[in-house]
């Protein structure tokens, strides 16, 4: 096999595992959004603006950057 091939073939591995990754996220995303963020010791308000672009959202933006950047 060559170097390509192993190459194509890690990268199309790689971008299924990402796929199922997101859909495995979106999944998540159902049902109706919260009118307030769901992490403990916040309860901020979620902006309509927000619930309507992101369905099912359950944080508000400043709890879903910290939990994003914790992941990282």
């Amino acid at each position: 096999m060559k170097a390509s091939d192993y190459a194509s073939v890690l990268e199309a591995l790689h971008n299924e595992s990402a796929l199922a990754t997101h859909l495995a996220q979106q999944e998540v995303l159902t049902g109706p959004s919260a009118e307030f963020c769901q992490v403990a010791d916040c309860d901020m308000p979620i902006p309509e603006e927000r619930r309507q672009a992101i369905p099912g959202v359950q944080r508000c933006a400043l709890c879903q950057t910290r939990r994003e950047r914790s992941k990282a």
